[in-house]
């Protein structure tokens, strides 16, 4: 199948679901500097200061320690499989500290390790840093709405330790088994909020470091700006452009090239009546490399996305689809058209029910190496509250990559048993 065909496919089938209700609301939207934004945002920082069980001065903690145990059929993503047994003992510190009434500043901290018990040369020397962890200030002024972080993570997995499989990068390395990389983001986001049009701009500067022999050519500083303005349709609708551009500089720049990329388009988010949420965009993408000598870097597309959240009382779920061109592993680029689906729900009492699925018709191009693949990802998790502090979970998660390149295929299960205590 054509990549065009994989785009009007899903396409097709993500325009294909039901979304009725009210959509639009002629009511005039509170400004986020409004009395009543401030109560708002007030309420907010009390409610989420009682879920913190320990308190030294103004602030406040929340610590928590974790102990997973898992086994995987496949522990070096290989065409031919090797078993294994992993544990994972973490340890999480999250810390609030309110600052004002309406301003607070928040630290989470995950640090853990991976034991394996075959491959021993697997085990790292250093603690893992879970990929949450991040330092988070937000400021009000006037109709300014300031975020600034700092967000952290070192790992060696090549999948981050993630039940959903939204969100979670791919990289697309066979017979790896520790890939050790620091990734250090830092930045901050503005919000000028006009009632009826919002204005948004974005920086973020990123310091991507490899510690693996063979993988230090991945070595990067990348620096990302986004910008948007959003025009209110009433308090349930918006629509508007928004726009994407980065720069990136590798260290080495013998395998990947240094380059700018940048997209542009319009978009619309809704909220209806029924708990329905859609967001949807699309428009145009492209990127330009510095003196490349191969011929198939640079690349004029297109890119689109949509998302469909519902919230009913027995659970919720999300449908999103798209295409996108991300930064390659083994070639400049890695253009992918997906489609994923996640479902959670609480129905039972002290338990937690949650699924997910996804599939990616993916290519990696720009450079000495090419491939067409697709790979699938999903999983299980069941999650049981038996305590105050006490929970556990089962969860089962799956990868699936299917390559027209021969002993790059590969299948991987694991299954993770968690015991978890929040002090």
């Amino acid at each position: 199948m054509k990549d065009s065909d994989h785009s009007k496919l899903l396409l097709a089938v993500f325009c294909g679901g039901t979304f009725a209700g009210n959509i639009l609301n002629a009511q005039e939207r509170e400004s986020v500097a409004g009395e009543s934004a401030a109560q708002a945002l007030k309420r907010a920082l009390e409610t989420e200061a009682a879920q913190y069980n320990l308190r030294a001065g103004p602030v406040r903690y929340r610590p928590s320690a974790t102990l997973g145990v898992s086994y995987t059929d496949n522990v070096f993503y290989s065409h031919t499989p090797q078993d294994d047994i992993l544990i994972k003992p973490e340890v999480t510190l999250a810390a609030l500290w309110p600052i004002t009434e309406i301003n607070a500043l928040r630290l989470s901290l995950g640090l853990g390790y991976e034991w394996y018990l075959k491959n021993t040369r697997l085990n790292g020397d250093l603690p893992l840093v879970n990929p949450g962890s991040e330092l988070t200030f937000y400021v009000f002024v006037g109709d300014f709405r300031i975020q600034v972080y700092e967000r952290f993570s070192y790992q060696e997995s090549l999948f981050f330790n993630s039940f959903s499989a939204e969100g979670q990068r791919f990289y697309n390395f066979n017979d790896v088994g520790t890939f050790a990389r620091l990734d250090n983001q830092a930045g901050f986001n503005v919000d000028w909020d006009l009632n009826q049009v919002v204005l948004s701009a974005g920086y973020n500067h990123e310091n991507f470091i490899s510690t693996t022999t063979g993988f230090e050519y991945l070595n990067r500083a990348s620096e990302w700006f986004t910008a948007s303005a959003s025009f209110s349709l009433g308090d349930q609708a918006h629509t508007g452009v928004e726009t994407e551009a980065s720069l990136h500089d590798y260290e080495r720049g013998t395998l990947l090239t240094d380059h700018w990329r940048a997209r542009v388009g319009p978009f619309v988010d809704i909220k209806s009546g029924q708990k329905i949420e859609l967001r949807a965009g699309g428009g145009f993408d492209t990127a330009q490399y510095d003196e490349s000598p191969f011929s198939n870097t640079d690349y004029e597309s297109y890119y689109f996305y949509g998302k469909v959240r519902q919230q009913t009382r027995l659970f919720t779920h999300s449908l999103t689809a798209g295409r996108e061109h991300l930064l390659g592993s083994n070639a400049n680029n890695l253009r992918t058209t997906y489609g994923r689906y996640s479902i959670f729900s609480p129905v039972v009492e002290h338990v937690e029910l949650g699924a997910n699925f996804s599939v990616n018709f993916a290519e990696e191009f720009g450079g000495r190496f090419e491939e067409d693949f697709t790979y699938y990802s999903g999983g299980l998790r069941v999650g049981w509250l038996f305590h105050k502090y006490l929970r556990s979970d089962l969860a089962y998660e799956f990868y699936l990559k299917e390559s027209e390149v021969a002993l790059r295929d590969f299948h991987r299960n694991r299954v993770t048993l968690s015991l978890a205590y929040t002090f």
